[in-house]
């Protein structure tokens, strides 16, 4: 939970339009902390991976909030993967905004 309110934080404080070539260090260091989020997320999903298995009725992929997680997480791949290669890439970066969801599946339910 501390992770995924860290990262609501660190959406409220990016600003698209004045930072579009990242120069400056609070746009660095808000990169920093998104990476490590990121990083943070791929191998909580990995490490369910294993745990639960890929496929199947109790699999990973067989609750549609680890598919959630799945599709961010795939995401986040794509944004660093073509970074740098002359890709638009504001329309993935707009899946971070999915990332607090993740808040949803960790509450209790009755």
């Amino acid at each position: 939970m501390l992770v995924i309110m860290l990262n609501c934080v660190t959406l409220g404080m990016f600003r698209p339009c004045e930072d579009v070539e990242c120069d400056s260090e609070r746009c660095n260091i808000l990169e920093a902390f998104d990476a490590f989020i990121f990083a943070f997320f791929a191998v909580e999903m990995v490490i369910k991976m294993v745990a639960l298995g890929l496929f199947g009725q109790k699999c990973y992929l067989g609750d549609t909030w680890n598919r959630l997680d799945f599709f961010i997480v795939m995401a986040g791949m794509m944004e660093y993967s073509l970074d740098g290669h002359n890709v638009s890439l504001s329309a993935i970066r707009t899946v971070r905004v999915l990332r607090p969801l993740r808040a949803i599946n960790r509450v209790p339910s009755k």
